[in-house]
C-alpha cells in the first residue's frame, strides 16, 4: 500500500510505473529508493504511485480504479480530486491515468519494461505453447488498446525514466520520446563472498527465463552441481545434478556458496538486477545478449551472442567454469563502480524532479 505523510505541498505529481504498490521486483525497488530520497529532501510532501499492466493480484482487483480502465470520463474525474496536494493515487492503471491527468498534475513515468506495449513472445513449448499463442489471440484488443495507452502516456508524462540504455532505446523507437537513464540500485556487499569450490546458480526456472538452457547444462555437466532459486517448484522434473532452493530474499544467503550464476533469458530483459546483484558479491555471470543484460557486466566475454542455441551455452559454459575464480576480483569491482554510477544517476534523478515542482 502506499505511504501517506501529511503536510503541505504546492505541485501535483503522479509517479508511476509497474508493480510498486507491493514492491515486486528489482525495477519497483529502485522506485522505492528515488521516493524515499525525494521524501528525505521534502519529508512534507504526500507520494503516490501507480501501476500499469493487466495482471494484478487478487486481493488488489477490486480497487475502484481498476474498474475504471475503460472509462475516461471516470479516470479524469478521479484525477480531478487529487488537485491541490501532491498526487496519491494506487492504482493498476498507470498509463489510462497519466492520459487521464489534467495538465497541472506532473507525471513522471518510470518505463520498466516492455511487455505487452513493445514484446510479448513466447518461448513455451507443446501445450503450453499453444495456449499461450491463443491466450494473446483474445488479448489482441486490450492489448492495441494498451499499446495506445502506454504511447500516449509516454508522450503525456513530463519526465520519463529508463532503466537501461536498451530501454531508453526502445521507447524513443516507439514514440520518439527521450528518457533519463537510471540504473535500478543493487545490493553490494561491503566485502566479496569467501571463494569457494562451488555450484552454479540460477534464478527463475520459466521459458523466458531459460529453464531449458539449465537442464542442457546440467546433462552436459554431470560433474557440476546446480542450484536453482525460483518462487515455485520445477515445471518439469530436473537433472539429478539440480538442486531446487527456493526463493531466497537474502542476497548474502542466495549467493554464497557459488561459483557461477548464469541469466539465460531468453526474452529482452529491461536491465537484469540479478546479474549486477551476483557481481556485487563476488560471484561471476553469464547472460544472455539481448536486452539491457549486456549492460550489468563488464564486457561482451562475459555473455553469450546465441542465447537461444543451448549449445551456445554449454561451449560458452566450457570456457567460463574452469576460469570463474580468477574473474571474482573484476567482478566485484564493476559493480562497485556500477553502485557509484547508480547514486549519481539517483541524484540527478531527484533534482530533475524537484526541477518540475518548482
Amino acid at each position: 500500500m502506499p505511504v501517506r505523510i501529511d503536510g503541505p505541498c504546492g505541485s501535483d505529481i503522479l509517479v508511476v510505473t509497474r508493480h510498486f504498490a507491493l514492491r515486486w521486483g528489482g525495477a519497483e525497488h529502485s522506485l522505492a529508493a528515488v521516493v524515499d530520497e525525494l521524501r528525505t529532501v521534502h519529508p512534507s510532501w504526500t507520494w503516490s504511485v501507480s501501476d500499469g499492466g493487466f495482471d494484478p493480484p487478487d486481493r488488489l482487483r477490486a480497487l475502484p480504479l481498476v474498474q475504471l480502465l475503460l472509462r475516461r470520463s471516470g479516470l479524469r474525474r478521479v484525477a480531478a480530486c487529487f488537485q491541490g496536494q501532491l498526487a496519491l493515487v494506487q492504482s493498476l492503471i498507470g498509463p489510462s491515468m497519466i492520459n487521464g491527468l489534467p495538465e497541472s498534475v506532473v507525471a513522471v513515468y518510470f518505463a520498466r519494461d516492455v511487455r505487452y506495449w513493445d514484446e510479448w513472445s513466447n518461448h513455451e513449448v507443446g501445450v503450453r505453447r499453444t495456449l499461450k499463442d491463443l491466450y494473446r489471440m483474445v488479448q489482441v484488443p486490450l492489448l492495441a488498446f494498451f499499446r495506445r495507452e502506454v504511447r500516449g502516456a509516454l508522450r503525456r508524462a513530463n519526465l520519463v525514466v529508463a532503466n537501461s540504455h536498451f530501454m531508453a532505446d526502445r521507447i524513443h523507437a516507439f514514440c520518439g520520446r527521450e528518457a533519463v537513464v537510471v540504473y535500478p540500485r543493487t545490493p553490494i556487499a561491503t566485502l566479496p563472498l569467501p571463494e569457494e569450490a562451488g555450484a552454479v546458480g540460477m534464478i527463475g526456472d520459466g521459458a523466458d527465463k531459460g529453464g531449458h538452457v539449465l537442464r542442457a547444462l546440467a546433462v552436459r555437466f554431470p560433474e557440476v552441481t546446480f542450484r536453482l532459486h525460483a518462487r515455485q517448484a520445477a515445471r518439469t522434473p530436473l537433472p539429478s545434478n539440480v538442486v531446487f532452493a527456493g526463493w531466497e530474499a537474502d542476497p548474502a544467503r542466495l549467493y554464497r556458496g557459488l561459483r557461477l550464476v548464469v541469466v539465460p533469458s531468453q526474452v529482452a530483459e529491461a536491465y537484469g538486477r540479478v546479474a549486477l546483484e551476483a557481481l556485487g558479491h563476488g560471484v561471476p555471470v553469464l547472460v544472455s545478449r539481448t536486452g539491457g543484460l549486456p549492460e550489468t557486466v563488464p564486457d561482451l566475454s562475459w555473455t553469450v551472442a546465441d542465447y537461444e542455441n543451448s549449445e551456445a551455452w554449454c561451449a560458452a559454459f566450457a570456457e567460463a567454469w574452469p576460469v570463474a575464480p580468477s574473474r571474482r576480483e573484476a567482478a566485484y569491482t564493476f559493480a562497485v563502480a556500477k553502485r557509484h554510477l547508480v547514486d549519481d544517476q539517483h541524484e540527478h534523478l531527484v533534482r530533475k524532479i524537484l526541477a518540475l515542482t518548482s
